[in-house]
């Protein structure tokens, strides 16, 4: 199977048009970051959130399908997929919180155990953000940089409303100036993309 082509893209847009790319973080992205150690010291110590947003915003995560509540004990291996969500409503929020008082309920979906032995190297893990954690931390993800799916992406910019567009300044892809107008026709499909927006 041949593997999928890599390109770049850069894009200047002004600050309040971020909120068009979070359907790309909830569907997930990959990060260049530390991996072999536990989801706090992921997301605290390599991912800079602060310990308070962890402790209070963070209400439920999910470690390749399975609901984390010790952070400390969960580790976070190469290519693990790492989802971050506040609080949800109803029976379903309150079951999947983390150490919630319905907790007991999931336990076949439960995070359990860590990896023997663990090592600390650089690697990637993909990371879904939801809901209000996309709309508090994603800005910051995307002015890094994150490595997408061109499939999400063509899908978002055939969708995208003339609104997105009045609000885009540049464009660069591949190191090459671009018009606003080729993000729509340009072909993403079956490509890895690093993409990074410069907020106004």
């Amino acid at each position: 199977m041949n593997k999928p082509r890599k390109s770049t893209l850069h894009l200047t847009v002004n600050k309040d048009r971020v909120p068009y790319f979070f359907p790309l973080l909830t569907k997930g992205f990959t990060v260049k970051t530390k991996v072999g150690c536990s989801v706090q010291d992921l997301l605290c110590r390599h991912l800079g959130l602060s310990a308070d947003y962890m402790e209070h915003r963070l209400q439920t995560i999910f470690l390749d399908g399975k609901a984390v509540d010790d952070v400390k004990d969960a580790v976070a291996v190469q290519g693990a997929t790492l989802a971050l969500s506040a609080a949800m409503p109803g029976l379903a929020g309150a079951t999947l919180r983390r150490c919630g008082t319905y907790a007991a309920m999931r336990h076949q979906i439960t995070h359990t155990g860590h990896s023997k032995n663990p090592m600390v190297k650089d690697g990637t893990i993909v990371l879904k953000l939801f809901n209000l954690v996309a709309k508090d931390i994603g800005f910051l993800f995307l002015a890094q940089g994150v490595q997408v799916s061109g499939n999400d992406l063509q899908r978002l910019f055939q969708k995208a409303p003339k609104h997105l567009w009045e609000g885009c300044y540049s464009v660069q892809i591949n190191g090459k100036d671009r018009n606003v107008s080729d993000l729509s026709h340009f072909e993403w499909k079956r490509q890895q993309v690093f993409f990074k927006l410069i907020i106004r």
